[in-house]
């Protein structure tokens, strides 16, 4: 793997540049630690990976570790595409990449896909495959475009020092967050007095602001959104980057996959079970009709108001809002079908060895704003632990990949 490191972002603003490596550094580490606890070799999770992946397969991934399933599928640049959209990936309209999609859950704990009656975040990730120029992050050493998306135009937690301090809690409390969330508490006038000083005392501790108070508010209510937003098909939902990226070098964009037309089933069987949603992928990749969603962006200019602090690109909970800046069509996915071997065992691990990173970019398209940053070392730590053995991982791929695409 080689890394190219470009100049400077002018769209980032990091307040504490030393501050924020140290908890990249830390939350990396973490992470790998967190992965351990939540894999080791003899207990009901052991049980899970055993009936629903192959034998090769005994850790997950850190982020999104619950696949769906994964398609084939082919990216292509529209045609009419307008000249000032003409960038990076999108330089030459008409022109098409092989890709592979791989569909999730977010949460960080593999479970069922309604846990108590609440829902999920559900993920789509993208990798276009050979797509030439300079990355910023070769992929094994292979140049393709990964475009990471989520079912809400914005995610949960806003930045880095946010991120850090939900790890640092579920490391402490055994995989729950209820801790990073203990500060909204002290609004209230019934909790008792010891609870109030031991949250105080953290709060101290943790050197949160009446702003990081705001920020854990909005969390909350951005989870409580996603637990009451039903999935039926994640074939049938609109995914968004959250984050933002640059597009070229002085604009910079969101971008989107939105379905062309709804797929059933849309409703969730009732009761669902565990695995629903890779039930419903598999049975509707099984039948004969092709699938294709929009790829669009939204793109905002260097000379826009981007907020205190550039708020609007480093706080990954801020909205852009689409009246002012709508999404624009630029490319088409088309999922080809039927493609019964989904569920197989062979494509399942193909899928489970793949490592998906925003980094694995071109340089026209870098990852920008804090979450961004803190992706780069979090997905890489992630990959590296759960692809020990890179030759034979290698190999694996590339046997792999020529019996999937030929």
């Amino acid at each position: 793997m080689s890394i190219n490191q470009p100049s400077r972002c002018p769209f980032e603003h990091i307040k504490n540049p030393d501050q924020e490596a140290e908890q990249i550094a830390e939350t990396a580490e973490l992470t790998v630690k967190l992965l351990d606890k939540r894999y080791p070799l003899a207990d009901d999770k052991l049980k899970y990976l055993s009936a629903n992946y192959p034998p090769s397969i005994r850790t997950l991934r850190g982020v999104h570790p619950k696949s769906h399933g994964c398609v084939k599928a082919t990216f292509t640049v529209n045609q009419d595409i307008a000249p000032v959209l003409q960038v990076g990936l999108f330089a030459e309209p008409g022109k098409q990449f092989d890709a592979f999609i791989r569909f999730s859950n977010a949460a960080a704990l593999v479970g069922p896909d309604i846990d108590n009656g609440k829902h999920g975040s559900r993920g789509m990730a993208i990798k276009v495959l050979g797509v030439g120029g300079e990355v910023l992050v070769d992929d094994y050493g292979e140049h393709n475009q990964d475009f990471l998306m989520i079912n809400q135009p914005v995610f949960a937690f806003a930045n880095t020092e946010d991120y850090h301090r939900l790890d640092k809690v579920l490391d402490q409390q055994d995989d729950k967050a209820d801790g990073f969330f203990a500060p909204l508490q002290l609004q209230k006038t019934d909790i008792p007095e010891e609870t109030r000083r031991k949250i105080q005392a953290y709060v101290e501790a943790e050197n949160i602001t009446a702003e990081g108070i705001q920020r854990i508010a909005k969390s909350f209510q951005i989870i409580g959104e996603i637990q009451s937003t039903p999935v039926a098909n994640p074939l049938s939902v609109q995914y968004f980057s959250a984050a933002p990226f640059l597009f070229g070098p002085d604009r910079v964009m969101k971008f989107s996959a939105k379905p062309c037309a709804e797929i059933p089933p849309s409703r969730i069987p009732e009761p669902p079970s565990d695995n629903y949603l890779r039930e419903t992928l598999t049975e509707v990749m099984a039948r004969s009709d092709e699938l294709q969603f929009d790829f669009m962006v939204q793109v905002r200019g260097e000379d826009e108001d981007f907020g205190a602090d550039n708020e609007f690109i480093e706080n990954a909970s801020t909205l852009w809002d689409e009246a002012e800046y709508p999404f624009i069509k630029v490319a088409k996915i088309t999922i080809p079908a039927p493609q019964s071997e989904v569920d197989s065992e062979e494509n399942i691990a193909y899928c489970e060895q793949l490592a998906f990173t925003p980094w694995h970019s071109l340089i026209e398209h870098k990852p920008i704003g804090s979450i961004n940053r803190l992706r780069k070392s979090v997905y890489q730590a992630s990959a590296e632990h759960r692809l020990e053995r890179k030759d034979s991982f290698m190999q694996f791929l590339e046997s792999i990949f020529k019996s999937l695409f030929g």
